[in-house]
């Protein structure tokens, strides 16, 4: 996909939000989703039947996840707004991708996922198929959703407005008005 040229980084400075009139210090990037663990597991029985990181969940040493990023383009601009998900991996994908967490040659490695974050601005997005396909050593995997008919597909294939990046800010940071 061909962008527009940068524009000025003003837009991503200090903005006031519509709905509240807060003044915020920057417009923000990422907004995360929670493990999926807590679908699978009582809270009592966690210490016993998850292993959990910030970026890798196994539950009961047989469902395996990763946490990655879908990232949508920012028409106009050079960056990306990205939501941090998680997806879940078959055993040996998992064990490849874990075999390679470390190596600098890992970068472009593909795994088949579903995604098992739901984001609450768009329709259903639990159990999307995915490319999970790692990046630099540091940096959490890329989640490339398949094609599909689903509004977060098309906006990570056409990319998004600075105005609909506002407007997701708005409904997350207001999600109990």
């Amino acid at each position: 996909m061909r962008r527009a040229g940068r524009a000025s980084a003003d837009w991503a400075l200090a903005w006031t939000c519509a709905r509240c009139g807060g003044r915020y210090d920057a417009l923000p990037l990422c907004f995360g989703a929670a493990p999926p663990w807590p679908a699978l597991v009582p809270a009592e029985e966690f210490d016993s039947r998850v292993e959990l990181n910030a970026d890798l969940c196994v539950v009961d040493a047989s469902v395996f996840f990763v946490r990655g990023h879908v990232d949508l383009p920012i028409l106009g601009t050079d960056e990306v707004f990205s939501w941090s998900v998680w997806c879940s991996l078959s055993e040996a994908s998992f064990g490849d991708a874990m075999d390679r967490w470390h190596d600098p040659e890992r970068v472009g490695d593909a795994y088949f996922g579903w995604l098992c974050s739901s984001i609450s601005v768009y329709p259903s997005t639990v159990h999307l198929k995915t490319i999970v396909r790692s990046r630099a050593v540091g940096r959490v995997p890329s989640i490339e959703l398949q094609e599909c008919e689903h509004p977060l597909y098309a906006e990570q294939r056409e990319g998004v407005t600075v105005d609909r990046v506002r407007e997701i800010a708005h409904l997350l940071l207001h999600s109990d008005a």
